[in-house]
């Protein structure tokens, strides 16, 4: 008589020790075409016999894979025009670079021994407005008087020079903005910088005086000329 032995093909321990890693199934989270065409060849597949789909049924599954079809078809089209559109975008960003342009921000720019501009916009009248010119390092570098000013916009003229009538450096400076009375006005500053950078991706940002991130969509203007 034989004696009964355990199979080693059916232990199930030993299947334990040598799977450390067992595989489970991921579900799909979306699914395409063919996932469509192959619920649909499934379920006639497995259908009652006793019970199959009428014409109606037939025609309306039908029906609606031809809808799910247009659609993956539609998807793919808008995403080919959504790269188009992104792809000019990313030359139009690109090309900017060196450009002079208009932008909200007190960082006003010297080039050439020249202060290449800025303005204010006043909602209200405004007394006795003066505009301080700070260098990089804080050091106040020049004061401009503009006097009382109506609502409205106003130049902020500057001639690159400092309290001593000497020609200031080129590179970056900031305005700040004093006044006596109306505490709650809001003035706001636009400078004319040039963009030195352009950082490329899904949102492309603009570099202005190598310190300003602006999208290009928040320039106020863009100048004729001024390419390096």
């Amino acid at each position: 008589m034989l004696s009964s032995t355990n199979s080693i093909d059916s232990s199930p321990e030993l299947f334990k020790e040598l799977d450390h890693n067992p595989k489970q199934r991921v579900p799909k989270k979306v699914l395409d075409r063919n996932d469509f065409m192959l619920l649909f060849i499934k379920q006639l597949e497995y259908q009652d016999p006793m019970k199959p789909l009428d014409n109606n049924q037939m025609a309306t599954q039908l029906a609606l894979f031809s809808q799910v079809d247009q659609l993956f078809d539609l998807n793919q089209k808008v995403a080919k025009a959504l790269d188009t559109v992104k792809g000019q975008e990313l030359d139009l960003v690109s090309n900017l670079v060196g450009r002079l342009v208009r932008v909200e921000g007190a960082s006003a720019r010297v080039e050439g021994g020249r202060f290449l501009g800025a303005k204010v916009h006043l909602e209200n009248p405004v007394s006795d407005l003066k505009a301080k010119i700070y260098a990089p390092d804080g050091t106040l570098v020049k004061t401009i008087d503009m006097g009382g000013l109506s609502a409205g916009d106003h130049l902020i003229k500057w001639d690159a020079t400092n309290e001593a009538g000497q020609r200031v450096s080129d590179g970056n400076y900031k305005i700040h903005l004093e006044w006596k009375g109306a505490k709650d006005l809001k003035p706001e500053i636009e400078t004319i910088g040039r963009i030195t950078r352009a950082l490329l991706g899904d949102d492309p940002k603009l570099i202005v005086n190598d310190q300003l991130k602006v999208s290009p969509q928040d320039l106020k203007e863009i100048l004729a000329g001024g390419r390096v």
